[in-house]
């Protein structure tokens, strides 16, 4: 959390808060299922505007200008220009407080959409070791190590850092997605009772709907190949 110690919030700074957490969950989607964020590109942008609009009139807080400086990277970053907001974020992560750790969630997802995925896995572990418990981001940077995992082939390695989200932050909406993604990667790794054991455990937090059908395909995709081999 931002704020520490015992002083008073003000509803204003409690609506400043609420929109930078969908800023940067309107990032972390950007960064996990990139392919369809053409679809909600406008949504994005609108909340993005709002979100700088109330950050730049911040008339109090613990570094203003890094605070400045860190909303102005996320200008640039929405516009898909990286090589600014990888310069941008480079400069707030030189600096103190939590947007200077925030920055290296973004210059991770910078790394990893230019397929510097090494470079990715790193800045998303320094981010996790200076920001442990935050409600999105936190569990956001545990799946991106394993995304980059999987990008660079190890599976394995893959499947328990998608399954840390879960067993680590088990009421983030990401959860589904890491779960899933474990299975998959369990499987590619020729690693199917333990692939079975994740669709299992996923069924019994009663996924509606479509997310429901889907981990059953998945489990029988993975049972047939355990009969196969």
């Amino acid at each position: 959390m931002r704020f520490k110690g015992k002083h008073y919030v003000s509803k204003r700074d409690l609506k400043e808060d609420r929109f930078q957490k969908l800023v940067e969950r309107a990032m972390e989607f950007y960064y996990h299922d990139r392919q369809k964020v053409w679809i909600g590109a406008a949504a994005v942008v609108a909340v993005i505007v709002i979100a700088i609009l109330l950050l730049q009139n911040r008339s109090s807080g613990p570094n203003p200008q890094t605070e400045m400086a860190f909303t102005r990277a996320i200008g640039i970053y929405s516009t898909g220009n990286f090589g600014q907001a990888e310069t941008a974020f480079r400069d707030v992560a030189s600096r103190g407080g939590f947007p200077a750790a925030k920055a290296h969630f973004y210059l991770a997802n910078i790394y990893y959409n230019t397929g510097r995925v090494a470079d990715a896995k790193r800045e998303f572990g320094t981010f996790l070791s200076r920001v442990k418990n935050d409600p999105l981001l936190s569990p956001g940077a545990q799946l991106g190590i394993g995304n980059c995992e999987e990008q660079m082939g190890d599976n394995a390695a893959a499947a328990k850092s998608y399954e840390a989200v879960w067993r680590r932050w088990p009421r983030s909406p990401l959860v589904y997605d890491a779960m899933m993604a474990a299975g998959r990667a369990y499987r590619n790794a020729n690693d199917f009772p333990r692939a079975e054991a994740v669709y299992q455990e996923l069924l019994k937090t009663k996924p509606e709907g479509e997310k429901a059908e889907d981990v059953k395909v998945e489990l029988a995709r993975v049972r047939a190949l355990q009969d196969k081999f």
